[in-house]
């Protein structure tokens, strides 16, 4: 395995591992993914011969690390420890992915380390209160690892000042089609679907998800089953939304989404899955922006959003000051 740095304009750093049969592409820009390959097919959205332009002004967040909270806050409001804290509006009246000034938008420090049968990515970056209004300021690494068996691994160490929320994410799009056609044909499979439907604003208010296994009576879905269908709350949900933009719970973590080239499967210690289908692509006015509905789909592995609104001192998402934070999300791509 080999990796090389491409320093393009704007201060952006292309780290590209070569691993034979698959490349893949990070960057310091937001610690993103830009590019994974399996031979010549692309198996992510992005742009690594323009990142320098292509990023800046994508609104999309196209493989970017999120946070501090990934997801949105209703009302941008939310109280912890008895004290109410107020955020920037984003998104409507909501907090969208911890503010205009979350973890995709800046530069991180970072150290390369090439290791037996892996090549090791660390970024490194402080939040701070005075930036996103949260309490307290946060020590983040985010480690990329990329290794001979084809497998991206995300971890996520971080300490806080103050007891604070903490919920990042990556906020990548994969496609695993040959000709990057939509998604629909994809197939989503684990021992638990379990769909959160979404009120009016986004946010989920309703605790008792749809059974994706039992509506469907299987455990292996396709997309297009969903986003056509005639069970009276999904086909609520998708004429609303136009997609999934939804959190699921899955079985222990672990699910695959597959079509007929490639198997992706994911495992992860974080309690939710939310997928959206990038529905309404349209609203870049870019010569870049070249994307259709359901031109690919995220796996946001992370806590529910809104945790701290749905379950006040029980939300997952609550990091105490002084205690570590860990998580690990991996991604694994074959060829069938």
């Amino acid at each position: 395995m080999i990796a090389k740095v491409e320093k393009q304009s704007n201060d952006i750093d292309l780290i590209k591992i070569d691993n034979e049969e698959t490349k893949i592409v990070f960057s310091n820009y937001g610690a993103r993914i830009v590019s994974w390959k399996f031979d010549d097919n692309l198996i992510v959205l992005g742009n690594v011969v323009e990142a320098d332009e292509f990023y800046f002004e994508n609104p999309f967040k196209f493989g970017a690390t999120v946070g501090r909270y990934g997801g949105r806050i209703a009302n941008a409001t939310f109280e912890l420890d008895g004290k109410t804290y107020e955020l920037p509006k984003n998104d409507g009246e909501n907090n969208l992915h911890g503010g205009p000034n979350g973890l995709d938008d800046r530069f991180f420090d970072y150290e390369i380390k090439e290791q037996v049968g892996q090549i090791q990515i660390v970024f490194k970056t402080q939040i701070k209160n005075k930036d996103d209004y949260f309490p307290g300021d946060i020590q983040l690494e985010v480690i990329h690892t990329y290794d001979v068996n084809h497998r991206w691994t995300i971890e996520y160490k971080a300490t806080a000042s103050e007891t604070t929320l903490f919920n990042p994410m990556n906020h990548v799009y994969f496609n695993l089609n040959r000709d990057n056609k939509v998604v629909d044909n994809h197939f989503i499979s684990s021992e638990a679907l379990k769909m959160y439907p979404l009120a009016e604003n986004n946010i989920v208010t309703d605790t008792t998800p749809i059974d994706l296994i039992n509506v469907y009576e299987s455990d292996k879905v396709q997309l297009k089953d969903i986003f056509e269908s005639d069970y009276p709350e999904i086909k609520q949900q998708m004429a609303q939304f136009g997609g999934l933009d939804h959190p699921f719970d899955i079985h222990n973590g672990y699910m695959t989404i597959e079509n007929d080239h490639f198997m992706l499967s994911v495992e992860t210690d974080m309690p939710n899955v939310v997928m959206f289908t990038f529905n309404h692509p349209k609203s870049w006015e870019s010569d870049f922006n070249i994307y259709k509905p359901h031109s690919g789909f995220t796996l946001e592995t992370q806590c529910m959003p809104n945790d701290i609104n749905l379950y006040g001192d029980q939300a997952s998402s609550i990091l105490k000051a002084n205690s570590p934070f860990y998580s690990k999300t991996v991604f694994q791509i074959n060829e069938k």
